[in-house]
């Protein structure tokens, strides 16, 4: 297994995060513009944004749940990988 990550995968998961992050906001944005929009009474628009939007927000705090643990991961895999090759030229 190779724990190093060439600059080209990183810079692969770079974009694929960025475009993650722009297809989340431009949902997001739409469907509160949409909700604000809709014909109907305020109250129920309100009721349903709230809903949404504690939806998304749990949505969101799961991911960056799970992108804080990758980053701890590849912290891990970096310091064992210089730890080795310390030990190798020690």
């Amino acid at each position: 297994m190779n724990i190093f990550i060439s600059p080209f995968k990183n810079r692969f998961i770079m974009k694929i995060s960025n475009a993650a992050v722009l297809l989340i906001s431009g949902f997001t944005i739409g469907a509160i513009t949409g909700l604000l929009l809709a014909p109907q009474e305020g109250i129920k628009s309100r009721k349903k944004l709230m809903k949404r939007a504690k939806k998304y927000k749990e949505t969101l705090e799961g991911k960056a749940h799970e992108y804080k643990n990758k980053a701890e991961d590849i912290k891990d895999n970096i310091a064992g990988a210089a730890s080795d090759i310390k030990r190798r030229f020690s």
